[in-house]
């Protein structure tokens, strides 16, 4: 742009000439020298003042842009991602078991400690219940042990003693002369019986049989004759001669069985009976001639021993070593117990947190394994987005800070977060390297937030002096004295300001002053603005904010 002379007025100072030319130059050069941009800036108005705008002290024709607040376009890092869940959790099984019952539906809102479903506990109370029987065993063993010897329980320790020492006296002193007569007169009985049987009865003894049924006979025949006389009496059945007939009968009947079984042979198997009876009396009769055995001595000895011993455990009461098995058994019985009770209290599956059912896999009926997953459960008022951000933007970008964000299907609402973590690991593509940078929202529950919608996170370095920080052209920059310096229009003529000059973003460069105040216009220009500018994001400037601010270039630019 060319200044205009104005010959109205030809009294300016010679300095404002001599500046206004400086400038006139600096500004052709600096349109062609500008630094490349780095970042998208919202349009800051440039104007150029004239002697009707400025007064007669500035040659006219000279360009100033407007200053802004650095922390409203600098400190702001934005970009595009998707809302997750930061409290999802699965359900799972503690105990197998059938499905007995479904409490919930996929969407419910349940609290923590709310059912969820139940299993089947028939064979879970019978365990229960079996442990709990086991637990009473070990305290009964424990008291028992625990508890001194009663008296009554000395006394038949003693006579247990008594009775081991009696027996060990009489195996060590053998057999008895009564006990050896006695084996020996059982032995020749037996033999004897054999014999008999071998032999059959005597002559004597068959005589007398035969005479025995010979005479049972007649008083048949007797009975018989008297009873023929009464017969024809209706009441013959029940008459003494009835009876005398019967009995005579029977008489006659076992002495003709007794006659027959004289007579007949020896049956086989009582031969084998006799002979075993023999046998039997005979290895009596000789354990008694060879005792007492070694082996006899010794397990007389040993029940001797055991009595001895059971008598002083009574009387010495319980060893260190068995109070602290029954002890343990006690423990093993009683850990049985709650892992028995803690078993069936999962048969009644709650929620573990507050949230919603966001999945359940489980129906009545259904047999489940121990560690099925059988539900998913998440609290969606706790909501994260992670968002990339670029390499160069990274540094401004910290733990806690704070952030906003914009959700694309609840339109107008903005809600708050802080950042919750930063990535160590870098996420780089062909074009540009950024870092996954989480937020966690705030105040969302009850809002229609919902996992994987689409969001723009927002990022405020808060770190810049929002009263002292500014954006000025990076050409309006000068040294002055050693100090750097820009200079502003304040009143009609230029005003030098010292400034501290923070990063330089392409065409602009942070400054901060006390002096500096909003509108103020600085001597400086740019080449371009937000509609030329090409963005170090990804995904454009603002991520995905979508287009920068309405307008173009300023007048005067």
């Amino acid at each position: 742009m060319q200044a205009t002379q104005h010959h109205s007025r030809p009294r300016w100072p010679t300095f404002l000439l001599v500046a206004g030319l400086l400038a006139g130059a600096g500004y052709y050069v600096w349109n062609f020298t500008a630094l490349p941009t780095q970042i998208s800036w919202p349009q800051l108005p440039v104007t150029t003042t004239t002697d009707t705008a400025a007064g007669a002290a500035l040659q006219s024709d000279l360009a100033t842009v407007t200053i802004q607040q650095a922390d409203l376009v600098v400190s702001q890092v934005s970009a595009s991602g998707n809302l997750a869940l930061m409290a999802e959790r699965p359900v799972v099984l503690a105990a197998g078991g059938t499905v007995a019952g479904v409490a919930v539906e996929v969407g419910d809102a349940v609290r923590a400690g709310d059912r969820l479903l139940t299993l089947d506990t028939t064979a879970l109370e019978r365990s229960a219940r079996l442990a709990e029987l086991d637990v009473e065993s070990a305290q009964n063993q424990l008291a028992a042990v625990t508890e001194a010897a009663t008296a009554s329980e000395l006394a038949v320790a003693e006579a247990d003693l008594l009775e081991a020492q009696e027996n060990l006296a009489d195996v060590q002193a053998g057999p008895s002369t009564a006990e050896l007569a006695a084996a020996r007169s059982a032995l020749a009985a037996a033999q004897a019986s054999h014999n008999e049987l071998l032999a059959g009865p005597s002559q004597d003894e068959l005589t007398q049989l035969a005479a025995d049924m010979k005479t049972a006979q007649v008083a048949v025949a007797e009975a018989q004759s008297a009873y023929d006389q009464v017969a024809w009496q209706t009441s013959a059945g029940t008459s003494s001669e009835a009876a005398d007939l019967q009995s005579a009968t029977i008489t006659f009947e076992a002495a003709r069985a007794a006659y027959a079984e004289s007579t007949a042979a020896a049956a086989t198997s009582d031969v084998q009976s006799a002979l075993s009876t023999i046998q039997d009396a005979q290895v009596a009769l000789d354990d008694l001639l060879n005792s007492p055995t070694a082996a006899e001595v010794a397990t007389a000895q040993a029940q001797l021993a055991d009595a001895q011993a059971s008598l002083d455990d009574l009387k010495a009461g319980a060893s260190e070593t068995d109070l602290t098995d029954a002890r343990i058994t006690l423990e093993q019985a009683l850990v049985a117990l709650e892992e028995a009770y803690t078993t069936l209290d999962a048969a009644t599956v709650v929620a573990p947190m507050d949230g919603v059912v966001m999945a359940l896999d489980a129906s009545v009926g259904e047999q489940l394994n121990e560690g099925a997953e059988v539900a998913t459960l998440a609290d969606l008022s706790q909501v994260e987005l992670t968002i990339n951000v670029s390499e160069l933007d990274i540094p401004r970008v910290s733990e806690g800070q704070a952030a906003q964000v914009q959700i694309d299907a609840l339109a107008g609402q903005t809600f708050d977060g802080t950042v919750a973590r930063i990535s160590p690991a870098s996420d780089a593509d062909s074009s540009a390297v950024t870092y996954p940078v989480t937020i966690r929202l705030t105040g969302v529950a009850a809002a229609g937030v919902l996992p994987g919608m689409s969001a723009i996170g927002t990022l405020v370095d808060d770190s810049l002096d929002a009263t002292s920080s500014w954006l000025v052209p990076t050409n309006s920059i000068r040294t002055q004295d050693g100090a750097s310096v820009v200079r502003i229009v304040r009143d009609g003529q230029p005003v030098a300001v010292t400034v501290t000059t923070g990063s330089v973003q392409g065409e602009w460069t942070v400054v901060q002053s006390p002096e500096l105040q909003s509108g103020d216009q600085v001597l400086g220009s740019v080449a371009t603005y937000v509609g030329e500018t090409e963005s170090r994001f990804p995904m454009g400037p603002m991520g995905d904010m979508g287009a920068p601010p309405a307008g173009g270039p300023p007048p005067g630019g």
